[in-house]
């Protein structure tokens, strides 16, 4: 997914066709969205820097990145021989860190996310929508299914650990 920035520090969903805050960029990334970030005069990727504002002022700076840590990343960046090398060993260990955390996400991904619907596709609003509710047996089910999965899933892992079930 493509949101463009514009001067004026207005965010747009290309795939949604319409104008989004930090907020709703944070639940998009949160919901597993793979966004990329563009000026939308250059296409210059601002990815990194957008995701670095949503920690900032979203999240305000949240406690998982303690304050000896960003210390160090800080230091990091000077010109000396050392600060290259601690460089590029944290550089190092964020690319691990996120691999490790990918890896994590996909062993907890019990079935992939539906589509968003595009700006044409979108359904109706709910008060335009025929009302049409999902029979009680039906969710049970799902629920019921959802949930073997997950044991089953617990139990492979639990086998990959050594664990007896």
């Amino acid at each position: 997914m493509v949101v463009k920035k514009y001067p004026n520090r207005r965010l747009y969903d290309t795939e949604r066709s319409k104008y989004i805050n930090l907020e709703e960029l944070t639940e998009l990334i949160r919901e597993g969205e793979d966004v990329k970030i563009v000026d939308a005069n250059t296409d210059e990727d601002l990815t990194r820097e957008l995701y670095l504002q949503v920690v900032l002022e979203v999240l305000k700076g949240r406690d998982f990145l303690p304050t000896g840590v960003l210390r160090r990343v800080i230091r990091a960046t000077g010109k000396d021989p050392v600060q290259r090398m601690l460089h590029d060993h944290m550089a190092n260990a964020f690319i691990v860190l996120a691999a490790q955390l990918d890896q994590i996400e996909s062993l907890f991904k019990t079935a992939p996310r539906p589509p968003r619907p595009k700006a044409a596709e979108r359904e109706p609003p709910p008060e335009e929508k025929p009302s049409k509710k999902p029979s009680k047996p039906a969710k049970k089910e799902a629920v019921d299914d959802d949930l073997t999965a997950l044991r089953a899933r617990l139990e492979q892992l639990e086998a990959r650990l050594g664990r007896k079930p």
